[in-house]
């Protein structure tokens, strides 16, 4: 089987965002590369409802045994918040596009990054910045 990189699973987080025209958009994906998908409702649904959170409320979807085993892909780097679920969903590694502080430049952002709050946990969870980088930094231009 030939496995998608980093940049094809952003893409399809780009898309969320896109189809839910809001710059979030996030994908989480197991090992069998099959993959639950969400964008951000907050106007529709309340404060919580971001894109990660929508799409954490979707791994029962998803057949997998061990949650240090999926990735989740983020457009905007994963707020405290959501990288607290994040955590307590136990995902292994966390892709994203635009970080906190791009973010920031477009809007209201709590300056606490991901890292800070996976160096918290009682886990080692797995980081990659900057896939598809400028497409994420686009989202938030709009």
């Amino acid at each position: 089987m030939i496995s998608k990189d980093d940049q094809y699973w952003m893409i399809k987080a780009v898309e969320q965002a896109k189809l839910g025209n809001t710059p979030f958009g996030a994908v989480i994906v197991n090992e069998e590369e099959e993959y639950t998908e969400a964008y951000n409702t907050t106007k529709q649904d309340g404060p919580v409802a971001h894109a990660e959170i929508n799409a954490i409320n979707k791994l029962n979807s998803l057949d997998y045994t061990n949650a240090a085993r999926l990735t989740l892909y983020s457009t905007v780097e994963p707020c405290p918040m959501c990288m607290s679920a994040i955590v307590w969903a136990g995902i292994g590694k966390v892709v994203y596009g635009a970080s906190i502080a791009d973010a920031s430049e477009f809007g209201r952002q709590i300056n606490i990054t991901s890292e800070e709050v996976a160096n918290k946990s009682w886990y080692n969870i797995a980081l990659e910045s900057d896939v598809e980088r400028e497409k994420c930094i686009e989202l938030l231009k709009k």
